[in-house]
């Protein structure tokens, strides 16, 4: 009997993408488990649970079997084995995933999603691809403080939900809001992916004592201008602690980038912001 060989990850890094892409395309099966959930085979390498109503994410990854390939070889390029690494926004767990098998079980993944759906899936295909040992998946929001949050989510687009934070004692179907440095072990993180639609300053306010360490740490983070007050000082907050300010380009892969070209393009794009330090 011949079976699919696992997919070697690091060809992402060796072929043109677009026949990576092809060839993962190839690779991609889907198996319906009921209650809206299909098994699906991810980068020609981890199974990986879906939710079939999700338009956002899901939809692309049952098609397809990868989700935004120029991010995906920038992890590859950015992750070491070993490195305690953190997905904040991890939705159904593609990069959790992927992060997991870069670090390898001589590391520690974890990850955060506050939507118990989304959560409890990429708990699911954590446990499936056999990380469960060394990732750990929270079902809490990050923050500036600590409390509970309810959560507003769509049936087509749970990945985009929104958080709205409640101070003091927990109430019915609330999520708990915590501070990333509030877990030890993420004091000493290493790499730290963050994408939580708009809430990016929040989260990295909770982070003073991650960065208080000083150590050497690289940021993935999407941001988008039109999400936050004073977008500009955002920016200059996370310089001023020692990082540099890189783009990871569709083209280019990860790039020096100005404040003011950020500002040039159009306000409400989403960009995979690169710091370093």
């Amino acid at each position: 009997m011949s079976t699919t060989p696992i997919y070697d990850i690091w060809r992402l890094l060796q072929y043109p993408r677009t026949f990576n892409e092809a060839e993962i395309r190839t690779l991609c099966r889907t198996a319906y488990c009921g209650d809206h959930t299909t098994l699906c085979r991810v980068l020609g390498r981890y199974k990986m649970f879906v939710d079939t109503q999700d338009i956002g994410i899901s939809s692309h990854l049952m098609l397809d079997g990868f989700w935004e390939m120029w991010v995906t070889e920038a992890m590859l390029r950015t992750v070491r084995r070993g490195a305690t690494v953190i997905d904040v926004g991890a939705n159904l767990g593609y990069y959790s995933l992927l992060l997991a098998d870069l670090t390898g079980a001589e590391g520690r993944v974890l990850s955060f999603e506050p939507n118990p759906a989304l959560a409890g899936r990429t708990q699911r295909s954590v446990e499936m691809n056999g990380y469960a040992g060394f990732a750990t998946v929270h079902n809490c929001a990050l923050g500036s403080e600590e409390g509970y949050v309810t959560m507003e989510v769509t049936t087509h687009q749970p990945g985009g939900g929104r958080v709205r934070a409640h101070a003091g004692e927990s109430i019915s179907n609330a999520v708990p809001l915590r501070r990333l440095d509030s877990f030890p072990d993420a004091l000493n993180a290493e790499f730290i992916k963050i994408d939580v639609e708009g809430f990016e300053q929040q989260v990295w306010r909770g982070m003073t004592g991650i960065l208080a360490g000083g150590q050497p740490l690289t940021i993935f983070m999407e941001f988008t201008v039109s999400r936050y007050p004073d977008p500009r000082g955002f920016l200059d907050e996370i310089i001023a602690e020692g990082f540099s300010l890189e783009i990871i380009d569709y083209t280019a892969g990860i790039r020096p980038i100005s404040i003011d070209e950020i500002f040039a393009q159009p306000h409400n794009i989403d960009h995979m912001l690169c710091f370093r330090r």
